[in-house]
């Protein structure tokens, strides 16, 4: 029989469909390979950029002056370097990328303190009083750490004694006398500080005592000048009463007698006569104690009263000398026991 050539054409087509179709890429298989494919090309541009990068670094190194010839183990240790240089950037850099940087943690918002809490103030007692005779003891120490300037009216009364006597070879004449005071009245200047120790009650200073015109009166009149004393003090005063004090003081010193009237007359004398005495004031000492009574009236000033008894002695002549074949001396000194009293003010600084 004849075979029909209709049938076998579709027959054939679909084989070679077949055929085409699975010698053909899937779509899914074509996209993979394409993704592969542009994956590769960037690993290729990213290891081209970073032998670029490692080329540029390097080249400035190449890029400097030849450096003179050195040491063979110099050159290679340079040489091993420079070969772990790149390494070293390649491992920094893909560190870098391996690990992302984390973002910054927000910060916390800060706390709102806490409002104060009132505290209950404690009610204030009453500051308890202080005796008055602690009052009255610190305000002495304070007022007696001061330096005070004082000056006082002496009223005084002696009972003295002139002890003279002249002698040329064996003749000697008594020239001795007793005698008072021609005067009553002496003025006294002084200065005080605190003492070292006991400074709230003790004071140590120094005064001034002037006499004016000093003359004997009584049996016998005699002049004998201007008379100066200056003197150490030291005193200490005992509470008693409010702003009353008792004080007990002491004395000592020097004191001056500068020539004049008869006496200065009998200076001249004696030197018209050959001897050898000079018109020179004339010095002595003193010693004596004191007992009265002070009161402040304010802050600055002190009214005392004190009764005192004092002890002087004054060199008057005392030479021996030869003259024209004579021998001659002469001796005077006086001796005086006063007893004062004293009016004064003292003025804190």
């Amino acid at each position: 029989m004849r075979t029909l050539l209709v049938p076998q054409l579709p027959w054939k087509a679909l084989l070679a469909l077949l055929a085409l179709s699975f010698a053909l890429p899937s779509p899914a298989q074509a996209q993979t390979s394409a993704k592969t494919q542009t994956k590769a090309k960037a690993k290729k541009t990213k290891a081209k950029k970073t032998k670029a990068k490692t080329q540029e670094k390097a080249s400035p190194q190449e890029a400097k002056s030849p450096e003179p010839a050195k040491a063979p183990a110099q050159e290679a240790a340079k040489a091993q370097a420079a070969e772990k240089a790149p390494q070293a950037e390649k491992a920094a850099e893909a560190a870098k990328t391996s690990t992302p940087e984390k973002a910054p943690a927000k910060a916390a918002a800060p706390q709102k303190s806490p409002a104060p809490q009132k505290v209950a103030k404690p009610e204030s007692e009453p500051v308890p009083e202080r005796p008055m005779s602690v009052v009255q003891a610190e305000e002495r120490a304070r007022l007696s750490s001061r330096m005070r300037v004082g000056i006082g009216l002496d009223l005084f009364t002696e009972k003295s004694h002139l002890s003279g006597a002249q002698a040329i070879n064996a003749s000697r004449t008594d020239e001795s006398f007793d005698y008072n005071s021609h005067t009553f009245l002496a003025a006294t200047l002084s200065m005080s500080i605190p003492a070292p120790v006991l400074s709230d009650r003790a004071r140590l200073g120094g005064a001034v005592r002037l006499f004016g015109n000093y003359s004997a009166s009584g049996n016998r009149s005699f002049g004998f000048g201007l008379l100066n004393q200056a003197f150490v003090t030291g005193e200490y005063g005992l509470p008693v009463a409010n702003r009353m004090e008792v004080v007990f003081g002491g004395r000592a010193g020097l004191s001056m007698l500068l020539p004049g009237r008869d006496f200065s007359k009998e200076i001249d004398r004696l030197q018209i006569q050959g001897v050898d005495v000079w018109s020179v004031p004339r010095v002595g000492w003193l010693a004596g104690l004191s007992v009265g009574g002070r009161r402040q009236m304010n802050e600055h000033i002190h009214l005392r009263a004190d009764l005192s008894a004092q002890l002087d002695k004054t060199y008057l002549f005392a030479t021996t000398q030869e003259i024209e074949g004579l021998k001659f001396s002469k001796d005077w000194s006086t001796t005086a026991l006063r007893l004062g009293f004293t009016l004064g003010a003292e003025f804190s600084l």
